[in-house]
């Protein structure tokens, strides 16, 4: 039986990255689609990784092979709508019609290309061999124009206004940067009264607001750009207890006096094994981070490595030693 979502996707279009090798696979292109182009190990979830905020201006590719089956359950979307550039998949499957909407569909309507029939296992080869690369969707082979990704990520994903989720006797402030959807849902589950604030508020704004605590969310791109909100993060300090998560873990070691880096292609995937340093205990843990926080640059800031990848070794959460404070780079 042939989709209706896969009978539409009959064009051939062209994955071009910066160093001039070239990608074929089939999809609707209304217009040409550049972005960072990175890759997935996660075999499920795909509908959460698709509308996390954190993958703004990325191409992402899926190395799980089968991509579609169940469509796309909209009530636990991780953002309101498709925020990456693109999707590369080797195989379009949407044999389950009916229960959900259907991938291909709910992808049109964002206005988000979808592409199959893609060599994902050589590409993503190809990504570990030179780390996350521009690249350029098209019609026909052709360059990337982009050199990086822009410095404006966490402005487009963030929320406008303030944004109240529950009716929890305890208060509990988000600082979006990209936040994924789920932890509104999960604090407000708990109780809480969720006050989402826009990524540009002063501290003095979310003090004022009369918060217990508050979360330094996810977001996309680099750290070392966020000069503004990494500032208004030291003015929290100490002030009511913080909780980073990825993005949000590299800003309060920033706003610490650390420093973070680029990795070579990431962590990107929902079988990431993390250590409590605490206890040795080990979790397998999801995660979407291309930068970290450089562990040589935590001496003097007041802050200890909390929790280390067990594949390279790299911080993945911290503990401020003074102030009521602490971090993890998986979510």
């Amino acid at each position: 039986m042939v989709m209706k979502g896969i009978a539409k996707m009959k064009n051939k279009v062209f994955l071009t990255l910066a160093d001039g090798s070239v990608w074929s696979g089939r999809g609707e292109l209304c217009t040409p689609t550049e972005g960072e182009v990175v890759f997935t190990t996660a075999g499920c979830g795909y509908p959460q990784t698709l509308s996390d905020p954190s993958y703004c201006g990325q191409i992402v590719v899926f190395a799980y092979p089968p991509v579609g089956i169940y469509g796309v359950d909209t009530e636990r979307l991780e953002g309101r709508r498709a925020w990456l550039s693109a999707a590369l998949v080797s195989c379009l499957d949407e044999t389950e019609n009916g229960r959900f909407k259907p991938l291909s569909s709910w992808m049109e309507e964002n206005e988000t290309p979808l592409i199959d029939g893609i060599d994902t296992r050589q590409l993503i080869l190809k990504i570990r061999e030179t780390g996350s690369i521009m690249g350029r969707l098209d019609h026909s082979p052709a360059l990337p124009e982009t050199i990086e990704l822009p410095h404006d990520l966490v402005k487009r994903v963030s929320c406008r206004d303030i944004e109240v989720t529950g009716d929890g006797d305890v208060s509990v402030g988000v600082m979006d940067f990209g936040a994924k959807e789920n932890i509104i849902r999960s604090m407000a589950a708990r109780g809480c009264r969720v006050i989402r604030f826009s990524h540009t508020t002063k501290a003095e704004e979310v003090l004022s607001a009369g918060v217990s605590g508050i979360i330094l969310s996810n977001g996309p791109g680099d750290p070392s750009v966020l000069d503004s909100e990494t500032e208004e993060i030291r003015k929290l300090l100490g002030k009511r207890p913080l909780l980073g998560i990825c993005l949000g873990n590299q800003l309060l070691a920033r706003a610490c006096g650390a420093k973070t880096h680029k990795m070579r292609y990431g962590h990107r995937g929902a079988n990431q094994a993390v250590a409590d340093v605490s206890t040795g205990r080990g979790i397998l843990t999801s995660q979407n981070h291309q930068y970290v926080v450089t562990e040589d640059s935590l001496k003097g800031t007041g802050l200890a490595v909390a929790f280390r990848h067990l594949g390279d070794g790299t911080v993945e959460g911290l503990l401020h030693r003074e102030f009521d404070a602490s971090s993890v780079q998986f979510h």
